[in-house]
């Protein structure tokens, strides 16, 4: 999550001139966070409960993964409607981009320390 977190400050600091390169290097970061976050979420649900429930402990990390995609879309576009003042371009819609682009870097590095401070290996306490 740190390396999403990363990824996308990227994004917000560059800014509507950046540079293609500096965009793939954001991107690229992000997808790395997301590629190294993804399996050991997954991961995590399953030794969390008993053999057979792992099914069903995977399928509701997904369910959980695709709702907090799905809210985060609602509160980014929600916060750039509002800093943009409905702007569909410019330099008011730009705004607007990179305060809903900051809340989505805030979010990503609060659940780097949630997940830093509190996820732990469960197979240690079996």
């Amino acid at each position: 999550m740190a390396a999403m977190g990363t990824g996308v400050l990227i994004f917000a600091i560059a800014g509507a001139d950046a540079n293609l390169l500096v965009l793939e290097i954001a991107f690229t970061v992000i997808g790395v966070g997301l590629a190294l976050n993804t399996g050991p979420v997954v991961g995590v649900a399953v030794s969390a409960v008993a053999p057979e429930l792992a099914g069903l402990a995977s399928g509701i990390a997904n369910l959980a993964r695709m709702f907090g995609a799905t809210l985060g879309v609602a509160v980014q576009g929600t916060v750039m409607a509002i800093a943009s003042g409905g702007a569909a371009s410019g330099p008011h819609f730009v705004h607007g981009l990179r305060a809903a682009v900051t809340i989505g870097c805030a979010v990503e590095f609060a659940g780097a320390v949630v997940a830093f401070r509190f996820a732990r290996d469960v197979r240690a306490n079996q």
